[in-house]
């Protein structure tokens, strides 16, 4: 009988049945992901950053790609019998069994999301393929690096069927020396991105924007000689505007390599050796036009070594803070800020070019602001460099965004690596005046050793900008003292109905409060995390979210208490034990475009709080800056009231079309006539 079966059966197919087999009945067998795969190779970590993207020999790869939807994560190598996708495998006589195909799969445009792409994909978490057919000639003496601007949020690489590496966090850029991968003349790069979320992930699985899925920046191929500056810094010294500090880094230690530094139109250039370990760090003296608002001034920096050179447009200013006062180029300055998201206007998906942010930032502008918060997470590098050109400032930082694991070392090191790439590549950006580490976590030891942490990996970088984290503050006591401001008002306001009336006075009674005392309410950022940033920002939603949480306990009307809280809101004090200035870093409320109904989610609703919030900001000294939220509708899968929300965060300025509401007006007027200037 088995001869039989040897005689008929192939012997690879007899294989595979023993194998299964095996692998069925085997007591070692309990992962059902990898059933029919093989041991998981291992992934390489990206190279560090290669700087100075834009003045490099480069192969644009953007464009249209095939991809491939794989919500069982079948095509890793690891992961299948067949070898999984990066063998792509192709008919040649019609009879192979081989169920995808690149080639005829669908198309998309990268940059790009995968949810802004497809419909059928607007919800969808987990693993899509990407597949670039490209030519390429390899050179003698050059090294190609491909550089991937942003993927979310995992990202595993391969060219020609071999494992290149893989990248965890999103947002920024990585890079990857490919050069022994490439071949003369058709190449085949295939990238797996997975924007799942989930607890050891930064953010963290549960976030108030889009987990747009795919590659959202622009991948390139690099080629530098095999000696190359892998990055360099040019920062004005804070403390002597004449000065400069030059930072040089080549991509080995390579011990007097010269490297030369011009600046034309200020007559400077100069020559310079690397120490053993390939740096130079040295001050020149230069006395350049100073970057600000009024006058973004930039000049072309010249960068070259004995074998490339590279080039740059920079701005000089310093940023810096002094008791309870920011200063910009030692002149006292206040943040007229505006928050954003990184989606263009009337298009879906996220921004990734300098069209894009032209767009977002001469909407911003029309605010009379001079500031931008980058909200939650790294954008591309055209942000900085537009920033730059336009004279506003901006506030960068990257998705550590509530609670997300503290005591996971891998979560740490993720959110390490995007901080530091962030600065990496920005640090030259005159416009980027603040890096923030985090946004509105919850108070804990944990976390206060996690966001130390990030901080110092920031201060390694870069010690010339101001260090911050959006807070959520305020303790029980001092919320409570609210709820009493607010039935001292319902006592004393006279719409107020009886039965409320009597509320707010058994509340009074219980806390042993007097009708006639005086409305004071002070709210005290105590955020320990507070002595150790530079700038003290605070989320705060007065006549938004925090009447909606005091209605149940006050078991009054909603209504009553939003009303309650505009008579009550001028005569809130914002302060901080720390010396330092604060920034009210987010507050706002929801609107539809085009809903004049006066009532919550109308655009009278959103320009009555603002006209509130701003009379009580404006009266605040230790606040000098604001930027509310937000400029734009954005994506949120948190937001699904349909009708109103439809899956918008809608406390935008201007809705996803651009469309201004009433409140944009309001603040405009206010940045331009009222605020301090």
């Amino acid at each position: 009988m088995i001869n039989f079966i040897q005689q008929i059966i192939p012997k690879t197919f007899l294989s595979f049945l023993v194998f299964f087999s095996i692998s069925l009945f085997s007591e070692e067998q309990s992962d059902a992901d990898s059933f029919f795969g093989r041991d998981a190779p291992l992934y390489s970590a990206p190279d560090n950053l290669i700087g100075w993207i834009d003045s490099r020999t480069i192969t644009n790869l953007n464009g249209e790609w095939s991809y491939i939807i794989d919500p069982m994560n079948n095509g890793l190598p690891e992961s299948s019998f067949f070898g999984g996708f990066p063998k792509n495998k192709i008919q040649k006589t019609g009879m192979e069994l081989i169920e995808y195909n690149f080639d005829t799969a669908e198309k998309m445009q990268i940059p790009g999301a995968w949810n802004a792409t497809n419909e059928k994909l607007f919800f969808y978490r987990g693993p899509v393929w990407l597949y670039k057919k490209f030519e390429y000639l390899p050179k003698e003496d050059v090294l190609a690096h491909l550089y991937i601007e942003g993927s979310n949020f995992t990202t595993k690489v391969f060219i020609n069927g071999s494992i290149v590496g893989e990248f965890k966090g999103g947002y920024v850029p990585f890079n990857f020396n490919i050069s022994k991968f490439l071949k003369e003349g058709e190449n085949i790069l295939l990238v797996q991105t997975d924007n799942t979320l989930d607890k050891s992930s930064v953010p963290t699985q549960k976030t108030d924007w889009w987990p747009w899925g795919g590659i959202v920046g622009d991948v390139y191929i690099v080629e530098t000689p095999k000696q190359f500056i892998r990055n360099a810094y040019l920062q004005l010294n804070p403390d002597n505007f004449s000065q400069a500090l030059l930072q040089v880094q080549m991509n080995e230690k390579l011990l007097g390599h010269k490297v030369t530094l011009e600046i034309p139109e200020l007559q400077f250039k100069d020559e310079f050796k690397t120490n053993s370990l390939g740096r130079i760090v040295e001050t020149i003296k230069i006395t350049p036009q100073l970057w600000s608002p009024s006058n973004p001034k930039l000049y072309e920096v010249i960068i070259a070594s004995e074998d490339e050179k590279i080039s740059d447009e920079i701005g000089f200013r310093s940023i810096k803070t002094q008791g309870q006062k920011i200063y910009l180029n030692n002149s006292e300055i206040q943040f007229k800020g505006i928050a954003m998201h990184s989606e263009p206007i009337g298009i879906p998906g996220p921004a990734f070019s300098k069209q894009h942010f032209q767009e977002l930032l001469a909407t911003a502008k029309d605010l009379n602001i001079n500031f931008v918060r980058a909200a939650h997470y790294p954008y591309t590098r055209h942000l900085a460099k537009v920033a730059d050109q336009m004279g506003l400032m901006l506030w960068e930082e990257v998705p550590v965004y509530w609670n997300i694991d503290w005591d996971n070392s891998e979560t740490l090191n993720i959110a390490k690596n995007q901080i530091t790439r962030l600065v990496q590549r920005d640090h030259n950006r005159a416009s980027v005046v603040v890096w923030s580490v985090a946004n509105e976590t919850p108070l804990s030891l944990s976390r206060m050793e996690f966001l130390n942490t990030l901080l110092s990996e920031v201060r390694v970088n870069d010690t010339t900008r101001l260090t911050t984290a959006a807070l959520l503050s305020g303790s029980e006591e001092q919320f409570k003292s609210l709820v009493i401001i607010l039935a001292l008002q319902g006592i004393k306001s006279n719409w107020v109905d009886s039965k409320e009336k009597v509320i707010f006075q058994s509340i009074l009674e219980q806390a042993n409060i007097p009708v006639d005392t005086e409305l004071n309410f002070l709210i005290s950022i105590d955020d320990p995390l507070g002595e150790i940033v530079d700038l003290i920002s605070y989320n705060e939603y007065f006549g938004w979210y925090y009447v909606t949480f005091f209605t149940e306990q006050m078991r009054v009307s909603e209504g009553t208490l939003r009303k309650l809280m505009f008579e009550i809101m001028p005569s809130i004090k914002i302060t901080s034990s720390y010396n330092k200035p604060i920034h009210i870093s987010e507050f706002g409320a929801g609107a539809k475009y085009g809903n004049k109904t006066n009532k919550i989610w109308s655009e009278g609703y959103q320009a009555k709080l603002y006209e509130y919030q701003l009379e009580m900001l404006a009266n605040n000294p230790q606040i000098q800056g604001i930027s509310p939220w937000v400029l734009k509708d954005f994506r949120a899968m948190l937001r699904p009231l349909a009708g109103i929300q439809d899956f918008y965060n809608r406390k935008g300025l201007i809705d996803e079309s651009g469309n201004q509401k009433e409140a944009f007006k309001v603040l405009a007027d206010f940045y331009a006539n009222e605020w301090k200037k």
